[in-house]
């Protein structure tokens, strides 16, 4: 029902595209996109919705002193909220205590994921231009992103055709089901950046968290995805029971996936969990080690990820 609404929604939306956007390749669209987002101060409250649930945030850039400051909040829920003032990315979520990390993308729910990844994008994605419609009170040109191989999802991209900035995406599984949505319910434009930038700027952020090297020396992949990598490793305890466990986040620029290494329990984990909201959780044991893979992406390929964990 809810796939049907939003094909329908696409379909309904067509507007004359301008000799200008008409001139622009869906590579192009992406290039400008990044570029707008570098350069322009605006604000945008969207909402993420998955099958399951539906959650508000707030999305606001601008330029404070020649850096960017990107600020991430949740409107609903529990609070959330986390910045990023060139590539040192800062959470702040209750009751933990603030830390920052080098990088220069915001973990969670954003309309940034796709910037700068043109290059990422081609290699994993052929893309086409797919009409017009209309999101946020704006005209947008849609471009769609098809995975070359059947390891990611599908993505649909709503482009304001005046700013090229990202107003809403949508992923798709394999299946075409639509299993995740993130679109600005308003755009807000401004010439100068907001006092809340102005002030997150000039506040001392976090030392940086240096994250442990042993998870990256003990484990490796005989097979990965193309183009995932791994972005990130850590060693600490699990919340609720203390165990020691080995975490390793992959990601090919947009999908991203974590795998868990820890001592097996007594009892096995089912191999094969899937969600309704698009994340498989695949379970593999080897001796007395299990591997845990969890990712939105295909069932088939969590498992093969799973398969290609092996001590170094």
């Amino acid at each position: 029902m809810l796939k049907r609404f939003f094909v329908s929604c696409i379909l309904m939306s067509v507007f004359a595209p301008s000799a200008h956007a008409q001139d622009k390749t869906a590579e192009q669209w992406l290039q400008t996109m990044s570029e707008s987002h570098h350069q322009l101060n605006y604000r945008m409250p969207i909402i993420h919705l998955e099958r399951d649930h539906v959650k508000s945030y707030v999305f606001e850039h601008g330029i404070v002193d020649e850096q960017q400051v990107l600020y991430i909040a949740s409107l609903s829920g529990p609070m959330h909220h986390s910045y990023r003032i060139n590539d040192v990315v800062t959470y702040a979520d209750a009751p933990t205590k603030p830390y920052s990390v080098k990088s220069n993308k915001i973990v969670g729910p954003s309309l940034a994921i796709f910037v700068d990844k043109t290059e990422q994008i081609s290699a994993n994605y052929s893309f086409t231009l797919a009409g017009k419609g209309r999101v946020a009170g704006r005209i947008a040109q849609l471009v769609r992103l098809k995975s070359k191989d059947k390891n990611r999802f599908n993505y649909i991209l709503w482009l304001d055709l005046q700013t090229s900035l990202l107003l809403r995406y949508d992923m798709y599984d394999l299946n075409n089901n639509l299993i995740e949505q993130i679109q600005a319910v308003e755009l807000q434009l401004s010439d100068k950046p907001s006092e809340k930038l102005v002030h997150l700027k000039s506040k001392e952020q976090p030392a940086l968290s240096v994250s442990a090297a042993s998870a990256s020396s003990r484990w490796k992949f005989n097979w990965l995805p193309a183009g995932f990598t791994v972005q990130a490793v850590d060693s600490h305890r699990l919340i609720h029971t203390s165990q020691p466990v080995d975490y390793l986040l992959l990601s090919d620029g947009l999908s991203q996936v974590s795998v868990y290494v820890a001592k097996a329990g007594e009892i096995a984990l089912p191999e094969q969990v899937k969600t309704r909201n698009g994340i498989a959780i695949a379970n593999f044991r080897r001796g007395n080690v299990e591997m845990t893979v969890v990712g939105r992406i295909p069932y088939t390929t969590a498992q093969k990820i799973a398969h290609a964990i092996e001590p170094k």
